[in-house]
């Protein structure tokens, strides 16, 4: 019996990551040129299943590798406390042992503890994480923190980035790396307290392209002793449309349909149903119900065509002004759903989208 290597569950990292190792590499360089670089502050965007948390995760393990403290958070409410507490785990050895509380009362009938919090753990944000930052600049050891569904919405976020802008003043030895949906960072851009971050660089996480598609399929799939026949690899790898997670949707489902050595063109044609399947539930349907009518009416006037959508057909078929379509060709290409495909050409950045959207009008 063959264990399936792939992993189609979001924040769980594959055996390989393909396509990405560019995006890492300059990261890590950046780590390494010291305080001024400007890849130590980067943000990522992409749709979803553009493998934007695996990604986060793995610039932190190797930074860990080269002896940084790396931790992680969503942004979320407590995110603050949650970071400043993996500082204390992570760099214990590099940290002196202070106590937020002691024990002050115990009451045996009742089963209760009563403790005392000590002042340190009433210092704000900031002044216990500059005390960090302190311990571990006399011993060389830098800080990389990574952010995750960055959203404009979430108020300790905008604290956070305040307090990192003045860690950079100070040229302290950190590092930042954020990723969000392109709507979501676009917002958060927007935020006049925190502009700082628009100086930050932006990387968009593009489909991976099909040779490295292959690869990361073949390569996957041949670390557990099997093999993939030639023709069921190239077709595996089209219908992935380069989205890291379709890679690892539909190899987990091409690998479970027969357990012998090879996997057949008839393995991946049943597994490439099954992953439709889920690709439309966890992702497409969640993505649709985000978008206005308007927006969903400009994609079903895409969905018309088979691969490549002309600007001047769209303004045709909604009966709409170039002021209208640019607006909502932009908006969508800002979300991550559509892609510019040359002059006046657009198509759709997620795959099987456009599948879903033509069910729909038959329904």
């Amino acid at each position: 019996m063959y264990s399936n290597p792939f992993t189609p569950v979001f924040g769980s990292e594959p055996p390989f990551l393909g396509g990405r190792e560019k995006l890492i590499g300059d990261v890590l360089k950046g780590l390494e040129h010291g305080p001024g670089d400007p890849n130590r502050v980067t943000i990522f965007t992409g749709p979803r299943g553009s493998g934007k948390t695996v990604l986060l995760q793995r610039i932190t393990a190797e930074a860990q590798s080269r002896g940084w403290i790396g931790v992680h958070a969503s942004a979320m409410s407590g995110m603050l406390e949650q970071l400043i507490d993996q500082v204390g785990r992570q760099a214990r050895d590099f940290l002196s042992v202070k106590p937020t509380s002691k024990l002050t009362e115990i009451s045996i009938a009742g089963i209760g503890v009563a403790r005392e919090i000590l002042p340190q753990a009433q210092k704000g944000w900031r002044i216990r994480m500059e005390e960090h930052l302190d311990e571990l600049a006399e011993q060389n050891v830098g800080l990389l923190f990574s952010i995750d569904e960055v959203k404009a919405t979430v108020k300790e976020l905008e604290e956070f980035v305040s307090v990192f802008q003045f860690f950079i003043m100070q040229k302290r030895n950190v590092a930042l790396v954020m990723a969000g949906l392109p709507g979501n960072v676009l917002q958060t851009f927007s935020l006049d307290s925190i502009s700082f971050l628009r100086r930050a660089f932006l990387r968009k996480l593009d489909p991976i392209s099909l040779p490295e598609v292959q690869a990361v399929l073949r390569d996957t799939i041949e670390m557990t002793g099997r093999s993939i026949e030639r023709p069921a690899l190239k077709s595996a790898a089209e219908q992935t449309g380069g989205l890291p997670f379709m890679i690892q949707l539909i190899g987990y489902h091409s690998f479970n349909q027969s357990n012998k050595e090879t996997i057949t063109t008839s393995d991946v044609k049943n597994g490439i149903l099954d992953a439709k399947r889920d690709m439309e539930s966890m992702i497409l349907e969640a993505t649709l119900a985000e978008l206005s009518e308007v927006e969903q009416r400009f994609l079903i006037a895409m969905a018309q065509d088979e691969k490549v959508s002309k600007v001047a057909d769209l303004k045709t078929r909604l009966n709409a002004s170039d002021q209208y379509v640019g607006n909502y060709r932009r908006r969508l290409i800002t979300l991550g759903i559509i892609a510019p495909a040359g002059r006046g050409k657009l198509t759709f950045a997620m795959p099987l989208l456009r599948d879903l959207l033509l069910e729909r009008l038959e329904e």
